[in-house]
C-alpha cells in the first residue's frame, strides 16, 4: 500500500529524477550578465567574480562617511535594489514533504538538525547585509527625508519570518508524520517543543512592533537614544552622533533588535537540536532502548501527563477560583497581622500551582504546592513540588492547613492531608480539568 504523500500515492512512477543538471550546461553559456545589468561575452564559471576594487573603493571601504553624499545615495539604491532582487522564500511544498516522507528515521533526525543549521546561517548572513545597509541612513542622518528604511524595514521582517516559519512548517510535519515510525523520542520532542515555546514569543514580539508602529508611528518605546553618563550631566552618543530626527534612528534600532534576537535564538536552536539527533542515533547505533513515552504521554493513578501538564503551563490550561480564595483566607485561614507568624498551606494536586501562588503573593500566608505528575518540579522551575498522592507519604515538616481540590477520587490522599495538618484541610472531592486532573 502507498503512503499519503508517497511517488505512487501522487501518481508518479520510476525512480526519482532531478528537473535539473547544471553542470553540462556550463559549457553551453555564451555569456553572462552582471548585477549591474551589462552583458560580458563568455562561459567560464571565472566571469562571474566581481571585478578587482579600485584604490578608490579601498579608500572608500575604510570610511564611508569621507565619500560625497550622491555616492551614498548611489550606494544606498544599489543596496535597496539588491535586496528586492532577491529570491522569493522557498516554502513547503509537497515535493519537499514527498521527500521527506521516504527518510528513514536516523535521516529525519539529521534533516531537522541540517535545516535548522541552514536557516540559522541563513538569518546570521542575512542579518549582517541588512544591518550595513541600515548603517548608510546614520551617514545620511542630515537628509531625514530620506524615509526608504520604512521599506527595508518591512521586508526584512518580512522575509526572516518566512525563512524560521518555513523551517517551524518542517519540523511540524515531520513530527505529525512520525505516528507510525515512533523515530521522535519524548526527549527529541521536547527540543522541538522548546523551540515552539520560544518562537511564540519572538513572534509576539513581531505582532508588537507591528502595533507599536501602527498606533504610535514608532516600533519601540526608549527613553533616550542618548544614555546620561553616572554624573548624570553629560550625555554619551550613539553611532554616528546623536541623530536630529529620533524617530527614524529608533526604528532602525528596534528593527535590528528583533532580527538579532531572532538569529540568536536560531543558533541555540540549532545546537540544541543537533545535539539531540547525534544523541538520539548514537544511542540507536548502541543498540540501547528508547526512551518509554508513557511518562511523558499517559499519566499515572490520575495524574497528567507530563506533556498535557507542559501544555496546560504555556497555552493558559488552568483556572483560578478567586471566590473560593478569599472565602478560605476570610474565614479560614485567619492569617494575623503585625508580628504573627504567616498561616502555612500545602496544597495537594495543585496542578499549575496558581492557588498556592496566589495565596503567597497576599504576604499572609506561606503555601507549599504539590502535584503527582511526572517531572512537575522541571516543568515549572521548583515552584511545584512532584509528590506521588497515590502512595503513603511523610513530608519534612507539617502545615497549619491543607487544601485539596479537584483531585479524583483514585487520589488516596486524606490519610497524608491528616498527618501533615495541625489546623484543618479544605478539600473538594468533585474532580475538574483545571487541576490535577482525572
Amino acid at each position: 500500500s502507498s503512503r499519503v504523500g508517497s511517488r505512487a500515492a501522487m501518481g508518479l512512477k520510476g525512480p526519482r529524477r532531478w528537473p535539473w543538471a547544471p553542470w553540462p550546461l556550463l559549457g553551453l553559456v555564451a555569456g553572462i550578465v552582471d548585477e549591474a545589468g551589462r552583458y560580458r561575452p563568455g562561459g567560464d564559471i571565472g566571469d562571474l567574480a566581481p571585478l578587482e576594487p579600485t584604490e578608490e573603493d579601498r579608500n572608500a571601504s575604510v570610511d564611508l562617511s569621507k565619500q560625497p553624499i550622491d555616492k551614498i545615495f548611489k550606494l544606498l539604491a544599489y543596496e535597496l535594489f539588491r535586496e528586492e532582487k532577491r529570491p522569493r522564500e522557498t516554502h513547503f511544498g509537497v515535493a519537499h514533504f514527498q521527500a521527506a516522507t521516504e527518510l528513514s528515521c536516523e535521516e529525519r533526525l539529521i534533516d531537522l538538525a541540517l535545516d535548522a543549521g541552514r536557516v540559522s546561517e541563513e538569518v546570521h548572513i542575512y542579518h549582517q547585509n541588512v544591518t550595513s545597509t541600515s548603517g548608510l541612513y546614520w551617514i545620511l542622518h542630515k537628509y531625514p527625508e530620506e524615509h526608504s528604511w520604512v521599506w527595508l524595514i518591512s521586508v526584512s521582517h518580512d522575509r526572516v519570518m518566512r525563512k524560521v516559519e518555513n523551517h517551524i512548517s518542517r519540523m511540524s510535519a515531520l513530527a505529525l508524520d512520525d505516528e507510525g515510525l515512533k523515530c521522535m523520542s519524548p526527549g527529541f520532542r521536547t527540543v522541538l517543543m522548546n523551540a515552539i515555546v520560544v518562537w511564540k514569543r519572538m513572534a509576539g514580539d513581531h505582532i508588537a512592533l507591528l502595533w507599536n508602529g501602527v498606533a504610535f508611528g514608532v516600533l519601540g518605546d526608549v527613553t533616550s537614544w542618548r544614555e546620561l553618563d553616572e554624573d548624570g550631566e553629560t550625555t554619551e552618543a550613539g553611532p554616528g552622533g546623536p541623530p536630529p530626527n529620533v524617530s527614524w534612528s529608533e526604528n532602525l534600532i528596534f528593527a535590528n533588535m528583533w532580527i538579532s534576537s531572532v538569529q540568536k535564538w536560531l543558533q541555540h536552536h540549532a545546537q540544541e537540536l543537533r545535539h539531540a539527533a547525534y544523541s538520539e542515533l548514537s544511542r540507536a547505533q548502541a543498540g540501547q532502548p528508547g526512551e518509554d513515552p508513557g511518562r511523558w504521554l499517559q499519566g499515572k493513578d490520575g495524574a497528567l501527563s507530563s506533556f498535557e501538564y507542559l501544555r496546560r503551563q504555556l497555552w493558559g490550561g488552568w483556572q483560578l477560583d478567586k471566590g473560593f480564595l478569599r472565602g478560605l483566607l476570610r474565614h479560614c485561614l485567619q492569617p494575623g497581622y503585625g508580628d504573627s507568624a504567616p498561616v502555612s498551606v500545602a496544597d495537594f494536586g495543585a496542578g499549575g500551582g496558581q492557588y498556592s501562588e496566589w495565596l503567597n503573593d497576599t504576604g499572609l500566608v506561606e503555601a507549599v504546592a504539590f502535584d503527582s505528575t511526572a517531572s512537575v518540579q522541571e516543568i515549572t522551575g521548583g515552584s511545584v513540588q512532584e509528590l506521588d498522592l497515590a502512595d503513603e507519604v511523610q513530608l519534612w515538616r507539617t502545615f497549619n492547613w491543607v487544601i485539596c481540590l479537584d483531585v479524583g477520587p483514585q487520589f488516596f490522599v486524606f490519610q497524608d492531608s491528616f498527618r501533615h495538618m495541625t489546623r484543618g484541610m479544605a478539600e473538594s472531592g468533585a474532580p475538574s480539568a483545571t487541576r490535577a486532573g482525572t
